[in-house]
């Protein structure tokens, strides 16, 4: 049985999941590596010594459908947003993504 043709806007965002399937491919391929050298102690540090972030009221625009669909979710979108960006902040700051500022004017990493 063949696959529909796919819209213009499906083609698009089928494209931006390949590239974010490739993405999370690429990281998960180093997982074993990670996991060496993540003590195991980690991994339990937020049930043994929870902690709970100060909140910050913040006025933001975000894309329409991002927020659409993050409220059809159900309840909690929020700490979902926010553990989301979170992820991507760690990820940043543990140079698991890199950014054009982490590079010198040759190309070469700081």
């Amino acid at each position: 049985m063949a696959e529909r043709k796919r819209s213009k806007s499906e083609e698009r965002t089928y494209s931006e999941l390949l590239g974010e399937l490739h993405q999370l491919s690429t990281w998960n391929s180093q997982e074993k590596l990670k996991r060496e050298h993540i003590p195991s102690a980690w991994h339990t540090l937020d049930r043994e010594a929870p902690c709970k972030p100060r909140k910050t009221k913040l006025t933001i625009s975000l894309d329409e459908d991002m927020v659409r669909w993050f409220r059809s979710l159900g309840t909690g979108y929020q700490p979902r947003m926010n553990a989301v960006l979170r992820l991507y902040m760690l990820a940043v700051l543990s140079k698991e993504i890199e950014r054009e500022s982490d590079r010198d004017w040759k190309g070469d990493p700081l």
